[in-house]
Order: structure tokens, then sequence, then C-alpha cells
């Protein structure tokens, strides 16, 4: 009788520890979700690095005429009246 209460008592301590380890709120279960946290962290604090650069770049885009006229000369390459521009073209 007593064999059979230590055989069940070890079965029941065996399948706790099993729930405990692998189970759906185990602590395997808790890594993977802490590993994906830090992950989406990663991402969510390279997009904040972004917007926070965008927000920048609107602000001076508001105020500044500066700052339209480099975007303006730099992606539409505009020139001022009187300036010579010059074009490097690099063979290959």
């Amino acid at each position: 009788m007593a064999r059979l209460f230590v055989v069940l008592f070890l079965c029941a301590i065996g399948y706790q520890g099993y729930s405990l380890y692998f189970g759906e709120q185990g602590i395997k279960r808790q890594e993977e979700l802490a590993k994906q946290i830090a992950y989406q962290e990663r991402i969510n604090l390279r997009l904040k690095q972004r917007n926070e650069a965008l927000r920048a770049q609107v602000y001076d885009l508001r105020l500044g005429e500066e700052a339209v006229e480099e975007r303006v000369r730099s992606e539409l390459q505009y020139i001022k009246e009187g300036e010579t521009f010059y074009r490097m073209v690099n063979k290959k």
C-alpha cells in the first residue's frame, strides 16, 4: 500500500513539474513571450526614432525656407538664376 502511495505521489509530482515547465502558462511559454516582447520593443524603438526624425523634418519644412530650398535642390535638382550646375557622372 505504501509503495502504491509513493508511486502515485511521484507521478503527481512529475505531472506538476511537466505542467509547470511545458504547460500553456509554463516557464517555457513565458520565456518565448519575453523574447517576443524584447523583439517588438526593439522594433518600436527604431520606429519611434524614425518618427522623431520625420517630425523634425516636417517642423523644419514648415518654419524654414532654407530647408525647403535644400530639399528642392537635392531631390528635384533645381538651381537658382545665375548659378551653374555641374553633374559628375561615373563611368563604369
